[in-house]
């Protein structure tokens, strides 16, 4: 397996580093650890610098990112055998998933928000088109409320929050659950989450009808798919949950602060917003609004959307 973990010195880039070495990735695992540099000159800044303040400050930020590269890859190798470095000039988001791709990598670590853009990359509007574009998952980290320290990590286990729709995508979280050496130090939830539309009382007549029933057994019918899955690939510690809500997102978000999750983990799409929910749009909202960090899980080249 290869990761990407991109870095800029944020406390949510430190976050996905933490994350990084909490989660039993493979032994084999080779890690990337990169930091971009934005060409700051394209923007309104740059035609009042100087030639001289221009190399001054280039040479100044270089080697801020270079101590940040050595300072990350070093807290990485305590977990990773292979950790390497990189340190790329231009748009961040263009630069790292350029990268994603040429290293065929399967996972993108980054932070929600990060520095100004003057420091290294803004990684609020970065973060949402890398997770767009990306030829791969993506996990976007939080230091959010509740976000263990590496030393609180040890003591506590690792909390994954997976929605499930019974969609393809569904099959890609287990599947990348299953790729990983989990332990009993690990506890996982499948959630499912059906839609109820509340407007004008209607949800009495919609838990009334057929199709409210057939919404319900498709539900509980993906949890009982997912976790044969799960079982087939030895997953211990997994619970399994149903819910209805006129927001599956905010259901998802809600369960995952009440759970104290340290990640949600979601499909890039799941089926039609008919069937129970569409995937593309709350994996953006759960990225936008989660307490905690949020995997995307994308299988290696699918097209973006």
């Amino acid at each position: 397996m290869k990761i990407i973990s991109a870095v800029d010195g944020s406390p949510h880039a430190s976050a996905a580093a933490t994350l990084l070495n909490r989660i039993p990735f493979a032994g084999d695992t080779d890690v990337v650890v990169v930091s971009v540099l934005e060409d700051v000159y394209e923007s309104a800044y740059g035609k009042h610098l100087g030639s001289l303040v221009r190399e001054t400050f280039d040479a100044d930020r270089r080697e801020s990112a270079k101590t940040l590269l050595q300072k990350e890859s070093e807290r990485l190798s305590k977990t990773f055998a292979s950790v390497r470095k990189e340190l790329m000039v231009g748009h961040a988001a263009r630069e790292i998933t350029a990268l994603a791709g040429s290293e065929n990598a399967d996972l993108v670590a980054l932070g929600a928000r990060g520095m100004n853009a003057l420091e290294r990359f803004l990684l609020g509007s970065t973060s949402e088109k890398i997770v767009r574009h990306a030829p791969c998952s993506v996990l976007v980290a939080r230091d959010s409320s509740h976000a263990k320290t590496q030393a609180e990590s040890d003591q506590q286990p690792l909390r994954i929050l997976v929605a499930c729709d019974g969609s393809p995508a569904t099959n890609e979280s287990i599947e990348t659950l299953a790729q990983l050496p989990l332990s009993e130090a690990v506890e996982v939830m499948l959630l499912s989450v059906h839609s109820l539309v509340t407007s004008f009382r209607a949800d009495i007549l919609q838990k009334m009808s057929a199709e409210w029933r057939r919404e319900a057994e498709l539900a509980r019918a993906a949890l009982d798919a997912a976790a044969r899955q799960r079982q087939a690939a030895e997953i211990h510690n997994v619970s399994t949950r149903v819910e209805e809500a006129s927001d599956v997102a905010s259901e998802i978000l809600q369960v995952a602060e009440h759970w104290h999750a340290d990640i949600v983990m979601a499909g890039s799409n799941g089926k039609g917003a008919v069937d129970r929910f569409l995937l593309g749009s709350v994996s953006r909202r759960l990225i936008r609004h989660a307490d905690g960090s949020v995997w995307i899980v994308r299988r290696k080249h699918e097209p973006a959307t």
